[in-house]
């Protein structure tokens, strides 16, 4: 087995360094290494080392400058995809790929399943969606596992900006009414790996899978939990949780449009691993706590 990794150094690229570990049958590329904009070089790295199994962990995911930079974000999300898609297919290469609750529109009453119909409201979603089909119609063997709400210790995200806002700032306001389950980088790696496992055994079908954590809450929800957790830590922010004030999406005005729906069904994926996904406070104290042991907050 080989495996190559696209994005080994974002959020879900370096947790995946910490379960595979580094050796001759895993490779590991950065953006230096592979410029999603430059598929020639996606091409030459495949090539060369000849992965049984690829994982694509490079992402635009920039929502908002997706809706002023919308051929980078075809580019990267999009066309990149197809190209590794092709290389998988002529390799006989089982091709992993990340993609998003953000290629549904988020009118849902409840959990999105995989079969229902896509619909994007901005094009980052609609750049996600396009990369989907790209390797449905490649014809290579794939499992595209749709995650939301990322989160990790390494990389942007909202578990690190909000606790750095609350450390400076005494009050914050924060969108309640957009609902999903925040998804640690760690979880959506030790999945990753395992699937790879039963793939070798040939135990897997290609498909599309949700990969994301149980429960569901608000932003709001998220940072009032992530500040009790820090300050139960015995760290001093400025802002305390009676200090967040909660407001609508129609109050917090962005150049994309988000999905009030962002909660993802994992049934599909718990029966395939025999496992139920972990609450989404786990990943997000799990965090808190590597962050704090890293001295984030200092």
């Amino acid at each position: 087995m080989r495996v190559l990794v696209f994005g080994g150094s974002g959020q879900v690229g370096s947790e995946l360094k910490r379960i595979i570990g580094l050796n001759d049958s895993v490779r590991f590329v950065d953006r230096l290494e592979a410029d999603f904009t430059k598929p020639e070089m996606i091409e030459r790295l495949t090539e060369d080392f000849q992965p049984t199994h690829i994982i694509n962990a490079v992402a635009y995911t920039a929502v908002d400058q997706a809706e002023l930079e919308e051929s980078l974000a075809l580019s990267v999300n999009a066309e990149a995809v197809k190209v590794i898609a092709s290389c998988a297919t002529r390799l006989d290469a089982m091709l992993i790929h990340y993609s998003t609750d953000y290629v549904f529109d988020g009118s849902s009453s409840r959990p999105y399943e995989e079969n229902d119909v896509p619909n994007p409201l901005g094009i980052y979603g609609e750049s996600k969606l396009l990369g989907e089909v790209h390797i449905k119609e490649a014809g290579c063997r794939y499992l595209i596992l749709r995650t939301s709400w990322v989160i990790s210790a390494t990389g942007k995200n909202f578990i690190k900006t909000i606790l750095k806002l609350a450390k400076d700032k005494d009050q914050l306001t924060v969108v309640n009414d957009q609902i999903g389950a925040p998804t640690s980088a760690k979880l959506i790696a030790r999945v990753t790996w395992e699937l790879i496992q039963k793939d070798a055994q040939n135990l897997l079908s290609s498909g599309v899978y949700h990969l994301c954590s149980s429960g569901e809450a608000s932003w709001f929800d998220v940072a009032v939990h992530a500040i009790n957790r820090v300050i139960n830590a015995g760290v001093l922010l400025a802002c305390d949780p009676n200090k967040v004030a909660p407001i609508t999406t129609l109050e917090y005005l962005t150049r994309a449009t988000r999905p009030l729906n962002s909660r993802l069904n994992s049934n599909k994926l718990e029966r395939l691993l025999a496992a139920h996904m972990p609450h989404w406070t786990a990943g997000v104290d799990g965090t808190i706590d590597e962050l704090i042991e890293k001295g984030f907050l200092k």
